[in-house]
């Protein structure tokens, strides 16, 4: 049984894995058809798609870009140009305005008594930062249990130390995407449910939705598959890997099946 998971990150963005030992658990895992989608980031391209040849795994250049509409508003592209200089540009740019984001985070902890400068998060310079990084970095100093409790009384919505996303709008993220090449895809739509305007963002460029999704009941995969379907979109399936430690480990795919998978199929490499 072939299985598909279009949906990854490494160490690039907030991942624990690196590339090639992401493209060694998937092939551990039996994907057959995979991604991978660093928030606002394609660096690790270069060392995963080796990796991904070597173990015959079919494959299709993704990214993941974080909007300011909601914290979980995501667009992931797919089948972009990963070497696209105005791509790198544009990335580079939503990567600054997250570096904007933690600082404010830091600061408003430093009033909480708890001091961190921004040079100690666990980040190799170029790369995307998020707050998982920082939640580790508290779980590290014990002053939280567990990068899900950092969220719950640092880090979340109404958190004493939440900054609200300052990415670019869904729009502006869907055409960063159309304009290398990519299709765009809305990531985890259950997530994001209450907020759903699928005709505004069809017309803005809009190509699929993530319909198969870990979080999503049977009923919420197959309301999802009949909204794309309403609105001219194609489906995709991702687990939303991050790796051990991140409380979001376990690398699983999806049946593939040409009836759901056709579409994003004419993207693999």
């Amino acid at each position: 049984m072939a299985l598909i998971n279009l949906h990854n990150h490494s160490t690039y963005s907030d991942g624990t894995l690196t590339p090639g030992a992401l493209a060694r658990e998937a092939a551990r895992a039996g994907i057959s058809y995979f991604s991978l989608t660093d928030h606002d980031m394609v660096g690790g391209w270069a060392e995963l798609e080796p990796a991904l040849k070597e173990a015959g795994i079919k494959y299709c250049y993704g990214v993941e870009i974080s909007t300011c509409l909601h914290e979980n508003l995501h667009i992931l592209g797919y089948g972009i140009n990963p070497a696209d200089p105005a791509l790198a540009g544009r990335l580079a740019g939503f990567r600054g305005r997250r570096v904007a984001r933690m600082k404010k985070i830091l600061g408003l902890l430093k009033g909480l008594g708890i001091d961190i400068a921004f040079e100690e998060l666990p980040v190799p310079e170029g790369r995307t930062v998020g707050r998982p990084h920082l939640a580790e970095l508290l779980r590290a100093r014990k002053l939280v249990p567990t990068r899900s409790q950092a969220f719950k009384r640092y880090l979340a919505p109404g958190a004493p130390a939440y900054v609200p996303p300052n990415g670019p709008t869904v729009e502006e993220a869907i055409k960063a995407v159309k304009e290398a090449g990519g299709k765009a895809v809305l990531a985890h739509p259950g997530v994001v449910a209450k907020i759903l305007d699928l005709p505004a963002w069809k017309e803005a460029g809009l190509d699929g939705l993530e319909a198969f999704y870990p979080a999503h009941t049977g009923a919420a995969t197959r309301e999802f598959v009949g909204l794309a379907a309403r609105h001219g979109l194609f489906v995709t399936a991702g687990a939303d890997f991050h790796g051990p430690g991140s409380e979001r480990d376990k690398m699983t795919g999806f049946e593939y099946s040409d009836e759901y998978f056709s579409e994003v199929k004419k993207l693999f490499i």
